[in-house]
């Protein structure tokens, strides 16, 4: 250990109290390779300490993470200033356990000196519990609870971003609006679940069929939206056509019924300097009425 033949009682103190902490403490020297780990490293990590012993620190971290985090204590190993913040000794870190399991930790990394020789004392707390929390804390926040698409506020802002960017690069951009036929006579032959249940299965289907790029949201009722980056009219009606027919051909098994429904599609492309949705939105609104008064499941564009 570290400490070992100090005389200082004070040094065995907190050699004891790091030996003991529930805390996990690694120290490392300056070429990275582990010279303490204490039992609160060994509950976290899964590995006994004689196994750790002259290792490097590699072995804590998944393969794609270990420049990254070196990187951080080299970072901070340039800070030769006492008087760094505690904000930017402390980092998320990528680790992994023995088992392969990986987890985020956060990390106080202490820059120390001893007999002339340079170490980094890392402090593991296991926040993966927490960051899953808040990323689904932040993924409700986002999403229309029954469906799991983007909710009004999430897509608008989503729009706005990408819209910036298209006009930034002169791409094109183009909105999708759906609205499902006959939506309340589903309701009143089979029930509000029934409803429900086509709501679901609709989502799952344009997602499944639409690319990872694109962006799929439940703007109201049985309204949903669509934003196609890099695609001009043309593209998103061959994307809008594809997602009709997987619509009108699905069949929902419910409560032994088998439901059918269809779906009105408008579609309208962005125009120049258009950064909110405001207006591609009513567009295609428009374009979906067109479809319905033409008969239902069907496409419609408006052309600018």
């Amino acid at each position: 250990m570290l400490f070992s033949g100090k005389k200082n009682k004070i040094g065995q103190l907190c050699a004891e109290i790091v030996t003991q902490s529930d805390d996990a403490v690694v120290i490392v020297d300056s070429t990275h390779r582990i010279v303490l780990f204490n039992h609160g490293a060994e509950l976290m990590f899964g590995y006994p300490e004689k196994e750790t012993r002259g290792e490097r620190l590699d072995l804590l971290m998944p393969e794609r993470f270990q420049l990254q985090n070196e990187a951080i204590l080299e970072e901070i190993g340039a800070e030769t200033s006492g008087k760094i913040s505690q904000q930017r000794r402390t980092r998320q870190l990528h680790c992994r356990r023995k088992d392969g399991n990986e987890f985020t930790a956060s990390a106080q990394i202490l820059r120390l000196q001893h007999a002339g020789a340079i170490y980094y004392a890392a402090i593991f707390r296991d926040i993966s519990q927490s960051k899953k929390t808040e990323e689904e804390l932040l993924r409700l926040a986002a999403t229309d609870p029954l469906t799991g698409a983007y909710n009004r506020r999430e897509f608008s802002l989503m729009v706005e971003r990408e819209a910036l960017r298209s006009h930034r690069y002169h791409h094109a951009l183009s909105l999708i609006m759906f609205d499902l036929d006959l939506f309340k006579k589903l309701n009143d032959s089979y029930g509000h679940t029934a409803g429900d249940k086509a709501l679901q299965r609709f989502t799952t289907l344009c997602t499944n069929t639409l690319r990872n790029v694109d962006m799929f949201g439940r703007w109201g009722g049985e309204e949903f939206v669509a934003l196609l980056p890099e695609t001009d009219i043309e593209g998103a009606s061959i994307i809008a056509e594809r997602l009709r027919k997987i619509v009108g051909e699905s069949v929902l098994t419910y409560n032994e019924h088998k439901i059918s429904f269809t779906v009105s599609i408008g579609i309208a492309q962005f125009k120049d300097g258009e950064t909110t949705i405001e207006g591609p939105l009513s567009r295609a609104d428009s374009a979906v009425y067109d479809a319905k008064k033409a008969g239902r499941n069907r496409i419609s564009a408006f052309r600018n």
